[in-house]
């Protein structure tokens, strides 16, 4: 007897969802689980923060579509539907704001992202699964398209901004209170390394970014599945029909959730979809 998979838009988070900075990649199973749900009907797309150029290793991944930018520029059939980058007076703001307040900084662009010194001695490990020699670590930078800040051109668009320090901040609360009211500041980083940020509009979300992939293929939220780990994924775990938070996800993210999968290097994504019903 043929089992009746569902057939199901899934919105996939990328960092601490399908990529593991423990083994800098993907698991098996969780590729594996894509491409079955996309072969019993079921389309899958990449819902990141990350810009199009961090995203370069997966271009030609069997996906569907892409979020980029935590929803500002948003893909679907290899057909660019939406487009909103910072404006420049806003980049400077939010970079000074960093700043300020004792972050490093990355300017996530459409050609690359740009890491002044603090931010990109912070994600050197990231990228490389730990301490590797430095020549390897500086490739696996490259490899993700994130480069230093002075290699950025002035008339680069810039589609979010992300921030990073050592100190490990259990309460944002205060620094998010002194963010301008059009900004965004969202959580997406929390290990003994440190604490990671971002900031863009306020109308911005992953959920904005699906709402509008949603439109271009005329299906409902019903029809939509959001897994994450991250703050930056609670709009869009709320928002769609199914809300999945990894079991390595923060506590309030998994409070928000239908469902916590496992963590993500224990079958996480493939038993999420399982869950689902798409394979």
């Amino acid at each position: 007897m043929v089992m009746k998979m569902e057939k199901k838009y899934i919105f996939l988070d990328v960092d601490g969802t399908l990529y593991s900075s423990q083994i800098a990649g993907v698991p098996a199973s969780a590729r594996k689980a894509i491409d079955l749900a996309r072969a019993n009907g079921s389309k899958v797309f990449l819902c990141t923060g990350r810009s199009l150029a961090e995203c370069s290793k997966y271009l030609n991944d069997p996906l569907d579509g892409f979020v980029f930018g935590a929803g500002a520029m948003v893909y679907a059939e290899h057909k660019r539907i939406y487009d909103r980058p910072l404006d420049p007076e806003d980049v400077l703001a939010i970079e000074h704001f960093l700043e300020e307040n004792g972050f490093g900084w990355s300017l996530e662009g459409q050609a690359g992202a740009y890491v002044n010194e603090e931010a990109y001695e912070f994600l050197l490990p990231y990228f490389s699964a730990g301490k590797q020699p430095r020549s390897v670590m500086v490739q696996q930078m490259m490899d993700n398209g994130m480069y230093p800040a002075g290699y950025m051109d002035p008339q680069e668009k810039i589609y979010k901004i992300c921030g990073f320090t050592t100190k490990i901040i259990d309460d944002m609360e205060p620094i998010r209170a002194k963010v301008d009211p059009k900004y965004s500041l969202l959580v997406t980083l929390k290990s003994e390394s440190g604490t990671g940020c971002e900031l863009n509009y306020k109308e911005i979300t992953k959920a904005t970014g699906i709402r509008r992939v949603l439109d271009f293929y005329g299906a409902d939220w019903n029809d939509a599945c959001a897994i994450g780990d991250s703050e930056n994924d609670i709009p869009m775990i709320e928002a769609c029909g199914t809300g999945i938070a990894m079991g390595n996800a923060f506590e309030h993210v998994k409070e928000k959730a239908d469902f916590v999968t496992t963590d993500i290097l224990d079958d996480g994504i493939w038993n999420a979809f399982r869950h689902i019903g798409v394979i």
